[in-house]
């Protein structure tokens, strides 16, 4: 099956070797190689869909996120497009086994996109939900893992700011964890960013700190040790 990628398209799926899409007539395939087949996750910046690169023999899946939320003001547009611009700069540049690989990014019909390595696997929030409460070796082995994954990350100067259960993936195969969703992560040597502003984050997960505007590398260690408790 092909996905229509219109956010306004009233029967997105297609068949899986249509160009355009039988209901609203936009191109189905993305730069002309990623073909989504599913929706897979929706935020609040846009949605997230399963796909393949048919540019490659093997055609392996990948994840791509589209930048599609309704907004009328242009200033959280603006926002909404530098975090989303953000998001890809990070990964790039946070090149580790345990973060998802930067594939490519680019605008077509006026949407934005990100594609990314497929995390095959669940969040930690599904974990808990199925199994209730992690047990202490549990939260042992999140912490263990999760604490050389940020140690990475601190050390490239970028803090994460949003560290929750939802953001947070166990492979199927490996079982390793992954860290996911650098949409709202700043740069730490970025002195305009540690000033007073805007609060960013999920509030049940962030500090105090981080409540006022103002998030340090700290901030990230409070929120993981939130989301294994």
């Amino acid at each position: 099956m092909s996905y229509c990628t219109n956010i306004d398209c009233l029967r997105p799926q297609n068949s899986e070797i249509s160009r355009f899409c039988n209901s609203c007539g936009q191109e189905l395939l993305l730069k002309q190689r990623y073909r989504p087949l599913a929706v897979i996750g929706r935020g609040g910046f846009g949605i997230t869909f399963l796909a393949i690169d048919e540019h490659l023999p093997e055609q392996p899946k990948c994840a791509i996120k589209q930048l599609c939320f309704q907004e009328e003001n242009t200033a959280v547009w603006h926002k909404a497009v530098k975090l989303f611009h953000e998001e890809a700069l990070h990964l790039n540049e946070l090149e580790h086994s345990q973060i998802p690989k930067l594939l490519a990014q680019f605008e077509q019909n006026k949407k934005f996109y990100i594609v990314e390595e497929l995390v095959d696997g669940q969040t930690l929030a599904q974990e808990l939900q199925q199994q209730g409460v992690f047990q202490e070796p549990q939260i042992w082995e999140i912490l263990k893992s999760l604490l050389l994954i940020l140690q990475f990350v601190h050390s490239r100067q970028v803090i994460h700011r949003d560290i929750k259960p939802e953001n947070i993936m166990r492979r199927s195969v490996r079982g390793d964890l992954v860290l996911i969703d650098f949409g709202v992560a700043k740069l730490a040597t970025n002195t305009r960013q540690l000033r007073t502003g805007t609060i960013v984050g999920s509030p049940e997960y962030i500090a105090p700190e981080q409540m006022r505007g103002k998030a340090l590398p700290a901030s990230d260690l409070y929120s993981l040790g939130v989301t294994s408790n």
